[in-house]
């Protein structure tokens, strides 16, 4: 049965985005408290028998959060007690000891609303296997953090524990003979409270200044809200399951045009109204997937210096393109620094460049009503921002196809080819936060200002 999407996404933002939002302890945060949980586990090994495994949770948390900041646990440890009288069947592939990874799944609860979450690729060391004693592995590692979105006390519960066992030889090295892998899945008896991170009132930050309007004519540009408030578009995007939750943002940029030495300004609010960006995104182990397609083109408006002297003038549209025929528009895929917080994100794209409205010194030159790029211009970006959630700055470098079909009684193809196409043009996207109108978080959406030079490291 499809789950509503308000309580999906608001149970999902009750207690923040999971793995995609990253970032530092909450300021202010007077002490750590550490949690140490004895627990007791049904394991049920490969030979289908369940044995009762002790396992102990240790790890750091905040003493208390920020609604809107994230809260992250630190460093995790998951010790798992084979009895010994189950140690032959753990020990079964062979060798002198035992490696493996484990993840732990988590339930974090706020006002009532639960969201699961994953600790996954704690990983143990080489362990000895000793006869007549038991097993006992150590799986330690960095996990995710969330964020809350209001306040309330954020509690972490012990979920579901599945271990992944190899064998290895008294050097840590793989025995010749090894068996496969053996995994053991366990339940948890009861329910098993991690740890408590009050998020009291009147620790939210300071909601944002309200955007300035753009000064006229001074060559700076501020972000600016979209007219009338949410588009009714946002949000109207399907992903391929039902665990994509549906968003819109805006974005602004400049490309570079190498070969005119000059630059044009993309979806120029000063132009006309900015076109919208629909996306849908579902949270990873490692951060987020981002599925995005352009409501209407993006145009723009931008007069360059042809041949070094001669002033045109010409409107800009971009169209987006499948990235394959009957596949996916334009994709973002972000992965987290476990260590910084900090996202890497990979953006994907096809457009189809046309050029209409040209002037040459102020005489109109008529270019026809499709004059395009023969092919679509293949587009990569990169950039490192806190969340493709929250929005940052992409760069990259494309190439501009040859023109096709330019002119009205002449070719004028050679034109465009001889002074626009060709590589090495930059651009540069900056990226608004992502409107969830579902959820009313950072709605309306904010078209953001370009920026032209690059942001500092991110954290």
């Amino acid at each position: 049965m499809r789950t509503p999407a308000r309580w999906r996404l608001g149970a999902v933002t009750a207690v923040g985005l999971g793995a995609l939002v990253t970032g530092s302890l909450p300021g202010g945060a007077a002490r750590a408290q550490e949690a140490d949980a004895a627990l007791t586990y049904a394991c049920r090994l490969p030979s289908g028998t369940s044995r009762e495994v002790g396992v102990r949770v240790r790890g750091t948390f905040p003493a208390t959060g920020t609604a809107g900041r994230p809260v992250r646990p630190g460093h995790v440890t998951v010790s798992v007690t084979i009895p010994e009288a189950a140690v032959p069947e753990v020990s079964a592939p062979g060798g002198a000891s035992v490696v493996g990874t484990a993840e732990l799944g988590v339930s974090v609860r706020q006002n009532g609303q639960a969201a699961p979450a994953t600790w996954p690729g704690l990983a143990t060391p080489a362990t000895p296997v000793t006869d007549g004693a038991d097993l006992v592995l150590a799986a330690s590692g960095d996990v995710p953090p969330v964020t809350p979105a209001g306040t309330g006390d954020l509690t972490f519960t012990a979920g579901d524990l599945a271990l992944e066992l190899s064998s290895r030889d008294a050097h840590g090295g793989v025995p010749e003979d090894a068996k496969p892998a053996i995994t053991i899945g366990c339940e948890p008896s009861g329910e098993h409270v991690l740890a408590t991170v009050p998020v009291p009132a009147g620790t939210a930050p300071a909601a944002p200044a309200p955007p300035k309007p753009m000064p006229p004519k001074t060559g700076k540009r501020a972000a600016a809200e979209a007219p009338g408030g949410t588009p009714a578009e946002c949000g109207k995007f399907t992903g391929p399951t039902d665990d994509w939750y549906p968003g819109c943002v805006y974005l602004s940029g400049f490309s570079n045009v190498t070969k005119l030495k000059g630059a044009a300004i993309l979806n120029d609010p000063e132009f006309g109204r900015p076109a919208l960006t629909n996306l849908v995104y579902s949270l990873t182990d490692t951060g987020a997937s981002v599925r995005q397609r352009f409501v209407s083109p993006l145009r723009s408006r931008s007069t360059f210096l042809t041949f070094g002297f001669m002033p045109t003038t010409a409107t800009m549209e971009m169209t987006q393109r499948p990235l394959r025929p009957g596949e996916d528009y334009g994709t973002f895929e972000a992965v987290s620094d476990m260590q910084t917080g900090i996202q890497s994100v990979n953006a994907h794209m096809r457009m189809s460049i046309r050029i209409s409205d040209v002037s040459v010194n102020g005489t109109p030159l008529n270019v026809g009503g499709n004059c395009r790029t023969a092919t679509d211009a293949d587009i990569a970006l990169k950039g490192e921002m806190t969340s493709v959630l929250e929005g940052g700055m992409l760069d990259g470098s494309f190439s501009i196809p040859r023109f096709t079909g330019c002119g009205v009684g002449e070719d004028l193809g050679p034109l465009f080819n001889g002074t626009v196409s060709g590589p090495g043009n930059l651009l540069r996207v900056s990226l608004g936060a992502t409107c969830i109108p579902d959820a009313d978080i950072s709605c309306p959406p904010v078209v953001p200002a370009p920026a032209r030079t690059a942001p500092l490291p991110a954290g």
